[in-house]
């Protein structure tokens, strides 16, 4: 499981007040108990730990919490790239 993926888990467990998330990685987050609100509020705090902005639609293409960390680690990744001259 990578980094991402846990902070996920981490911080879907503190939102849902769920025990563990780690073997449900793969649900949608609808099954999670994040209805369109919850979800929107959870992308607000996804967004303010990892510093990054996220396209509503863009998550909704995969909306499980492993989508979601590889979409986090994308938008990671291009941040780190250098501005072309």
């Amino acid at each position: 499981m990578s980094n991402t993926l846990e902070q996920l888990c981490t911080i879907a467990q503190r939102e849902l007040g769920a025990e563990t998330l780690n073997d449900k990685v793969d649900t949608p987050f609808l099954e999670l108990g994040l209805d369109s609100l919850g979800l929107v509020d959870f992308m607000f705090t996804v967004e303010d730990h990892f510093h990054v902005s996220i396209e509503h639609d863009r998550a909704l293409q995969n909306p499980t919490l492993a989508g979601l960390a590889t979409l986090v680690d994308e938008l990671l990744a291009a941040k780190a790239q250098p501005l072309a001259a």
